[in-house]
């Protein structure tokens, strides 16, 4: 599956060449330069993106999870009036009469629904329930870079991408001109995709098969790559819709940037020669889970496309050349699901190892 570089700092593995931005890692686009946006640039870009906010609905409610401080009250109930409850990492609240409830998932709508119905089982014909959420701490987004005032965010509403620029400040007079977008989706999706995606259009190179289907529940991070001025001229399909835990990421012009199973994946000033193996490096080296014989480079190209290279760490360290990274440039380390898979039975043994031993 991978090719090598023949030559220090040019690459040489096959390149493929791929239409439109998706959220798999390895099919996310680059940006189509790495020139600073000049002033009057970013100043007509934030003017865009404001035309592009999600008007406001009544319809607000969002999911409740893990954090989240809700009250929920049942007319003429004394034991369920006025009760206040943190949703924990189970996702289920206990509530007296009642018992145990899923609540991490549910809107404060479908909570209420459930609460009634539970009710009128036992106890009530027509119970009066109402669910408020006080305070909201599982659905939030990150917004860093190139933006006026980055931070973490509250969702109050299904935002999308240009909201949460919006909730920044903007985009900062030094910003790139693409936005990266990280999410943490189910691991067997992003397999499914991917396997979809070589069976309908060849990119890239069929790999052997070393696992199968990834558990249920394991999660695993991609990347979409957006580009600013198409999200800003009002590419739909670009503003993407926001979902909780989110990394926005605007780069500074004159940046690569490093993804995947690294330790600190994010943007990095090119500030001089740097190779495909330094640019791990730059961000904290390959995490243990890491796939070292997946490695792929994300090149700008002619006509809105991308060229895509796929090397080898083993072979970097066997001493082969890396070949040197440019702006612009998407470098993303795989996930090994076998890895994954190993580590998370080792860390369960020795987890069940040290809880065995009696505590003095």
């Amino acid at each position: 599956m991978l090719a090598s570089c023949a030559a220090q700092g040019r690459p040489t593995a096959s390149s493929a060449s791929v239409g439109q931005t998706t959220a798999a890692a390895e099919s996310s686009g680059v940006p189509a330069s790495a020139v600073p946006l000049p002033t009057t640039v970013a100043t007509d870009l934030n003017r865009k993106l404001l035309s592009h906010l999600t008007p406001p609905t009544e319809e607000t409610d969002l999911p409740l999870g893990p954090g989240d401080l809700i009250e929920i009250s049942v007319f003429d109930v004394p034991e369920l009036s006025s009760l206040k409850l943190r949703v924990p990492v189970g996702g289920s609240v206990t509530l007296p009469l009642i018992g145990a409830i899923p609540a991490a998932g549910l809107t404060p709508s479908e909570l209420e629904t459930e609460v009634r119905t539970r009710l009128r089982q036992d106890y009530m014909n027509d119970p009066q329930v109402s669910v408020f959420v006080t305070e909201q701490k599982s659905q939030r987004v990150s917004v860093m870079g190139a933006v006026k005032t980055g931070g973490v965010y509250s969702l109050a509403g299904h935002l999308r991408l240009a909201d949460a620029l919006a909730m920044a400040g903007g985009l900062a007079d030094d910003a790139g001109h693409t936005v990266y977008v990280t999410r943490r989706t189910p691991a067997a999706a992003v397999a499914s995709a991917r396997a979809d995606r070589v069976a309908t259009d060849g990119a890239g190179a069929p790999r052997a098969k070393t696992s199968s289907r990834p558990p249920d529940g394991v999660m695993q991070e991609v990347m979409t790559a957006i580009d600013l001025e198409a999200l800003a001229d009002g590419n739909k399909e670009l503003n993407l819709p926001l979902q909780a835990g989110d990394v926005i990421d605007v780069p500074r012009a004159g940046s690569f940037y490093v993804g995947g199973a690294v330790e600190k994946p994010g943007s990095f000033l090119l500030k001089s020669r740097t190779t495909v193996q330094q640019a791990v490096v730059a961000a904290g080296g390959a995490k243990e889970v890491a796939d070292w014989d997946d490695v792929r480079l994300y090149r700008p190209a002619a006509g809105g496309k991308r060229d895509v290279f796929r090397y080898s760490l083993n072979d970097f360290e066997g001493g082969k050349p890396a070949p040197e990274v440019q702006q612009g440039d998407v470098v993303v380390v795989g996930k090994s699901a076998v890895k994954a898979f190993a580590y998370g039975v080792r860390d369960f043994l020795k987890f069940g190892l040290y809880s065995s031993v009696p505590i003095p």
